[in-house]
């Protein structure tokens, strides 16, 4: 199967469709791109069962805006309508294949399960430990409200530290525009502060199982 292009008008109808669909953010004057292109094109050609959509970043700039787009090419991977992959770079085949292996394989009731179950919980002012890690790679803002002793032996790279009895004189601090992920030892202050912030108009979620869990998963501390 031929790759299809994909515009703001057609963008939505294709990735919500039954089945998988890939997705290539590209533009013209980007090298990645065109040494992608081919690869892409190839794994087109080896799954006839699965749509290859391509969005040109420069004709659907909107789209691109409204998808996060900031590096590009950017490979998105959706099946059944949930986005399972979404990453920038210009992927070798084998690992554009294992990708593409990977999403054939998995159990989707079990995958709308745990959406469903984040869902509750982001709803519920809650965060589980994966869907942290994968926010804080986007560069979320966190917040680390233990004592400063505890702070400085060991936090979430990045973390912002005020402790929590200093926080209602210092909520001005913390950005309006983006949620605040609040992180303590293992989540029970870090669950009484989001509960503070969101009376004050603060979107806020709690980090379960905290740092201690983060350092368990053997992902880095800053000291």
């Amino acid at each position: 199967m031929s790759t299809v292009e994909l515009t703001a008008q057609s963008f939505e109808e294709t990735v919500t469709a039954e089945g998988i669909t890939l997705v290539d953010f590209w533009a013209a004057w980007c090298g990645p791109c065109r040494q992608f292109a081919p690869v892409f094109e190839a794994a087109a050609a080896a799954n006839p069962d699965i749509t290859f959509g391509k969005v040109d970043t420069e004709a659907e700039q909107e789209l691109a805006g409204q998808a996060g787009i900031s590096s590009i090419p950017t490979l998105m991977l959706f099946r059944d309508g949930i986005l399972l992959f979404n990453q920038a770079g210009a992927l070798p085949p084998k690992a554009l294949d294992d990708i593409i292996r990977q999403a054939r394989e998995l159990d989707m009731d079990e995958v709308r399960r745990q959406a469903t179950a984040a869902q509750e919980s982001a709803a519920a002012g809650e965060v589980a430990l994966d869907d942290f890690a994968a926010a804080h790679a986007g560069g979320a803002f966190v917040l680390d409200v233990r004592e400063e002793h505890e702070f400085t032996a060991g936090h979430v790279p990045g973390a912002v530290h005020v402790a929590m009895n200093d926080l209602p004189a210092r909520v001005g601090e913390l950005p309006t525009d983006q949620p605040v992920f609040v992180i303590c030892a293992v989540g029970g202050r870090s669950r009484q502060v989001v509960d503070f912030l969101t009376q004050q108009g603060v979107t806020a979620l709690n980090v379960s199982d905290g740092t201690q869990g983060w350092a368990d998963r053997g992902w880095p501390l800053e000291r």
